[in-house]
């Protein structure tokens, strides 16, 4: 759907208002040397998985404080392959989990395992990690597509240029099961790989959305200096390790600064934003008053994210009030939170009202593409599934593919489905496995099967 969006916010002394899409929270300046005090709750947030694929052993990253496990247990597939050294990305943020990768030569469809802790129907981040760094000594990138679930999500298309260039995305994905896999199918240009992948829950009440799962485009600390080659805000100071890029200005605005932390102790603000984020921030340029930006993504309907904190102590009485107009239209906030989306192109506009004493600001900006209606596809149908799965153990079959859904969102590799709403197997072909032994009986469970 196609919203316009208007929302009046009012920065006062000592209390500052904040929404984003649905977050309202206050926020204090806290005094100058505080000490970080939004670390506070990182070290007891449950919950993360962390792997570095193709990695040998479990370690300690010295940089993050995350632990890291290889894939084993995750996934009993593919090659793990090194770098060389010469190779490796200096980011001190993930370099270290990109020295290795694992890569699935021979499957067309190749599933990482997870177990989240918190089950199904709750919210999680999912990070993905790929760094090529020409492994394989062939200097040719390949083209893949990433899903979660039986549900398209990217398609990693690299080229020349991105030999020795991380690429890392991340979504947020509501699962209806206790299981999420995390699939890379070979479309048919190149062998797929990946470098490591990282699930964190989310508290429920974050980024609501009830129309497919979101996938980051953008996610920009304002008003913060991008003269730092490697400057990234993530865990410890971001509690559910969200990746922040620096970002200096739109066009015609200015950054601004604090140095005292925004003190999220005591904030009743779940999104938990790091101080370091939100004591930057953008305003209008001289003889400006509003900030804006036009055209963000040209090509998908988005979701956006807006935060802010006052980084000025205001004396009282005097206020900093702004109207934020989305895609040209108005529509009051009431309530506060909202679940929209916006259609291509997405452009918004930051504007003081006639009695606000001080210009707009914006601390932090979030702009995701929504991705369709997860479980769109209905899984194989459980009978069918139980049966195959049974035929696979009795006949010992080590087809690579053989994995997951035996269906979607593509088929095993001998294996044709039918076209319903439910899939059902309708064609087997095992004349490439040199069984032995006897039927198995749950070959008669396949009631749909025409041709083996």
């Amino acid at each position: 759907m196609d919203y316009a969006l208007e929302l009046i916010f009012v920065l006062k002394a000592r209390r500052v208002v904040v929404l984003v899409i649905g977050i309202l929270g206050n926020w204090k300046l806290a005094k100058g040397d505080n000490e970080h005090v939004g670390r506070k709750l990182v070290d007891h947030v449950p919950g993360f998985i962390s792997i570095d694929c193709g990695a040998t052993k479990d370690y300690l990253d010295d940089v993050t404080s995350i632990s890291y496990k290889s894939d084993t247990g995750f996934i009993d597939i593919g090659t793990n392959s090194n770098i060389s050294p010469e190779n490796y990305s200096p980011n001190p943020y993930y370099g270290r989990q990109t020295r290795n990768m694992r890569s699935f030569q021979q499957g067309k469809k190749n599933c990482y395992t997870l177990k989240p802790e918190q089950g199904k129907n709750s919210n999680y981040l999912i990070n993905f990690f790929f760094y090529y760094g020409n492994y394989d000594n062939k200097n040719k990138v390949p083209k893949f597509d990433v899903y979660v679930g039986v549900n398209y999500v990217y398609t990693l298309d690299l080229d020349l240029d991105d030999v020795y260039t991380t690429i890392l995305f991340d979504v947020i994905h509501v699962p209806t099961s206790d299981i999420i896999y995390v699939c890379l199918i070979n479309t048919g240009s190149g062998i797929p790989f990946i470098s490591a992948l990282e699930l964190r829950p989310l508290d429920k009440s974050l980024y609501p959305f009830d129309f497919g799962a979101l996938k980051n485009s953008w996610r920009y600390d304002l008003g913060t200096a991008t003269d730092q080659e490697y400057k990234f805000i993530r865990y410890k100071n971001d509690v559910y390790d969200r990746i922040w890029y620096p970002f200096s200005t739109f066009s015609n605005s200015v950054p601004i600064n604090t140095s005292s932390d925004i003190d999220v102790q005591n904030s009743n603000d779940g999104y938990q934003l790091p101080s370091e984020v939100l004591r930057t921030a953008v305003q209008p340029s001289s003889g400006y008053h509003s900030l804006s930006s036009y055209d963000l993504d040209r090509s998908v309907e988005t979701y956006v994210c807006f935060h802010f904190a006052e980084i000025v102590k205001l004396t009282q009485g005097k206020k900093r009030e702004f109207i934020i107009d989305v895609n040209g239209g108005r529509y009051i906030a009431e309530p506060i939170c909202l679940n929209k989306t916006f259609k291509a192109p997405f452009n918004f506009v930051i504007n003081a009202t006639t009695g606000s004493d001080l210009p707009p600001i914006l601390n932090a900006f979030e702009l995701y593409a929504v991705i369709p209606q997860l479980d769109l596809l209905k899984p194989t149908n459980s009978r069918d599934v139980a049966a195959i799965m049974d035929i696979k153990q009795t006949l010992r079959i080590s087809i690579e593919d053989w994995q997951v859904d035996p269906c979607v969102p593509i088929e095993w590799t001998g294996l044709t489905c039918s076209s319903d709403d439910t899939p059902m197997i309708i064609s087997l072909n095992l004349s490439s496995s040199k069984l032995t032994g006897e039927i198995p009986f749950s070959l008669s469970k396949l009631t749909e099967l025409q041709h083996l």
